[in-house]
């Protein structure tokens, strides 16, 4: 019921900008809304991703359950806002949980065709396999399982964060860098009249993320990228003991075909790494992981595809752990076969093995999952 609210909100005041008299929507301009300001533009769209899944794991004392039912791994809302040619607004709702909750919250100002300013709660400089691969263009229904780790052991799970971010575009090159608190969850807005300023919290730490990719022949083809990120705000992600680390973490990425549809064979690797400070009883904690993707469309609205992965920490010198994740599947494209791009509309089935999470790689007793999600996108 909130999130009806809240989206019956958002609705009407859209629609009190498009007042008749001087609201024009206009020919061959399809998905855009004109306001009463003649240099204002409004476009709106979302995602719904529901799904069905089964799933058999073992519990914290080595039981097994198995599950099985229905469910919305996302409902997006999106709001993007124009306001001249320079300036711009991005809103970004997530309704499948019991709360509504704005994602993304981000201002823009153009300073010229190349260099654009960011600033707000949005997806900055991060591993090309966790948020930068837009929900909607996800392979394998879910993202790499390492680059999902990578988030629950950084900046936090919804991949965002507050900050600074000065993005450069162009045809062939994008470069970011990204001053950010290093927490997801930290919106800093207490003033003088609020006692403690601080708002409870002590840190003066704040992260650094820069990230490069590069396109030799066009996006659709061959992309290459790496990250890279220093972090000093000592989160609860990072702690040990109840005391946060400093941290590095790292990652490069290789892709033939980026997205579903851009190629008839397509092939994507990832490599992400975290090294956290010495912080007893743990010595220098290093995490690594490595992906690899094939997609193969084995007709212009059909691709099936295939993905492996390795985890790897030593533990800060305490215990090892190996982890190993496999995933076969499908995509059905539903907007492909209306002409329209293949990752909008589309069915996808996949099944997911993992294996225990041990100091040597271990089926012996594996997690299975079984899912089946279709993707309504507009």
């Amino acid at each position: 019921m909130k999130a009806f609210r809240t989206i019956l909100l958002i609705s009407g005041c859209v629609m009190l900008l498009m007042i008749p008299g001087k609201a024009l929507s206009q020919q061959g301009e399809a998905g855009l809304v004109r306001t009463v300001s003649d240099d204002v533009t409004i476009r709106i769209g979302g995602t719904v991703q529901p799904r069905v899944t089964y799933a058999s794991d073992l519990d914290n004392v080595g039981e097994r359950h198995d599950r099985v039912g229905f469910g919305i791994r996302r409902l997006r809302v999106r709001l993007t806002a124009s306001f001249g040619e320079n300036l711009g607004v991005f809103l970004q709702m997530e309704g499948s949980g019991a709360t509504p909750t704005f994602l993304d919250i981000r201002g823009e100002y153009r300073v010229n065709d190349n260099l654009t300013m960011r600033a707000g709660r949005f997806v900055g400089a991060q591993p090309r396999a966790y948020a930068r691969t837009g929900h909607a263009a996800i392979d394998a229904i879910d993202r790499p399982a390492i680059s999902d780790m990578w988030a629950r052991m950084t900046i936090g799970a919804d991949g965002r964060d507050y900050g600074l971010e000065a993005l450069w575009n162009t045809p062939r090159w994008e470069l970011r860098g990204f001053l950010h608190n290093g927490h997801n969850r930290w919106n800093y807005n207490q003033g003088i009249s609020r006692n403690p300023s601080t708002g409870g919290i002590e840190t003066d730490g704040f992260a650094f993320s820069a990230a490069a990719t590069h396109w030799p022949d066009g996006r659709d083809r061959l992309e290459i990228g790496a990250y890279a990120s220093a972090s000093t705000s000592k989160n609860e992600f990072s702690e040990v003991g109840r005391i946060g680390r400093n941290y590095v973490s790292y990652s490069a990425h290789a892709y033939w075909g980026p997205q579903a549809g851009d190629q008839p064979f397509r092939l994507k690797t990832d490599i992400i790494g975290i090294s956290y400070q010495e912080v007893a009883p743990r010595d220098i904690e290093n995490y690594i992981g490595a992906s690899l993707f094939g997609g193969l469309l084995v007709a212009p609205h059909i691709e099936l595809y295939a993905m492996g992965e390795f985890w790897y920490g030593d533990g800060g010198g305490l215990e090892d752990l190996r982890q190993v994740f496999a995933t076969v599947g499908g995509t059905y494209s539903l907007s492909a076969l209306q002409g329209r791009p293949f990752t909008h509309n589309r069915i996808m089935l996949a099944y997911s093995l993992r294996s225990l999470e041990t100091d040597k790689i271990d089926f012996g007793d594996p997690a299975h999952v079984l899912m089946m999600q279709m993707q309504f996108y507009f």
